[in-house]
C-alpha cells in the first residue's frame, strides 16, 4: 500500500509541474505570432569535453506561425549551413524548437572527409557533428516583456547525443 501511495504522489507531482498555477497561462497563439522576426544570441557548449567552453553565435529567423507552432531558419556566424526549424509554445510559455532538416547544406557535416558509422569516425565527433540535423532547443520560457529566451539544447540520437549546453536568444 505504501508503494502505491508513493507512486501516486510521484505521478501527481509530475503532472502538476509547470502547470500548478493557471493564472500564469498565456495565449500561445498570440505568443507564437510575437516570435515572428529575428532572434540573435549564442550557444554555450558544455559537452562533449572537446567543445566545453565554446560559444557559437547563432540566430533564428521565425518566418511563419500556425496556432502555437512557429517555423523558420537557424543560421550561424561561422558557417553557411542553415537549418529549417519547427517550434512550439505551450500555454505556460515554454518554448522548444528543433532543427529538422537542412535549409542550406554547406557540407560541414555531410562532406566530412571520413565515412562509416563508428565512433572513431571523426565526422561523428565535434565539431562536425554540430552540423547534423536534429539539434533540440528546449526549456526556454517565453516572456513578451523582455523577448529573451534562455534554455538548454542537445543533439538527438546516434553519436551526437553527447553534444549539448545552454543557449540565449534576444529578439532584434
Amino acid at each position: 500500500m505504501k508503494i502505491i501511495t508513493i507512486f501516486l504522489f510521484i505521478l501527481l507531482a509530475n503532472t502538476t509541474y509547470r502547470c500548478a498555477d493557471d493564472e500564469n497561462t498565456i495565449d500561445c497563439n498570440s505568443a507564437a505570432k510575437q516570435m515572428l522576426g529575428r532572434w540573435e544570441g549564442a550557444s554555450n557548449y558544455t559537452q562533449p569535453s572537446s567543445a566545453r567552453g565554446v560559444t557559437q553565435k547563432f540566430a533564428i529567423d521565425v518566418t511563419s506561425v500556425d496556432g502555437c507552432m512557429f517555423y523558420g531558419i537557424s543560421s550561424f556566424e561561422d558557417s553557411f549551413t542553415t537549418f529549417s526549424i519547427t517550434g512550439t509554445i505551450d500555454k505556460y510559455g515554454w518554448v522548444d524548437f528543433r532543427e529538422t532538416e537542412y535549409a542550406n547544406n554547406d557540407g560541414d557535416y555531410t562532406d566530412c572527409p571520413s565515412s562509416g558509422n563508428s565512433w572513431s569516425n571523426p565526422c561523428n565527433r565535434w565539431p562536425y557533428i554540430r552540423y547534423k540535423p536534429g539539434n533540440k532547443f528546449e526549456n526556454a520560457r517565453f516572456r513578451s516583456d523582455a523577448f529573451v529566451l534562455n534554455g538548454s539544447f542537445k543533439m538527438q540520437g546516434g553519436w551526437s547525443s553527447s553534444v549539448g549546453g545552454t543557449f540565449n536568444l534576444t529578439k532584434i
